[in-house]
């Protein structure tokens, strides 16, 4: 697997100017816990396979956030 090494002058900032320092990654559309935050009451369409990121994809995305300081 190729390492990503991502260099920034400006330390990684939300729309509101707060510094991000972690990430939270979920592996799954599939939960059941229904978190208002990411379900609605109401449901959300299963997506297809094809539309969501592998195992290795997403460990490629966590590396390029360590990379960058995000933990």
């Amino acid at each position: 697997m190729q390492t990503i090494a991502l260099t920034r002058v400006e330390p990684l900032a939300d729309a509101f100017a707060r510094p991000i320092r972690y990430l939270r990654v979920s592996v799954t559309d599939k939960c059941n816990l229904r978190c208002v935050y990411c379900m609605p009451e109401a449901g959300l369409p299963w997506l297809r396979r094809e539309e969501i990121f592998s195992y290795e994809e997403i460990a490629r995305v966590v590396e390029a956030a360590a990379s960058i300081g995000v933990c």
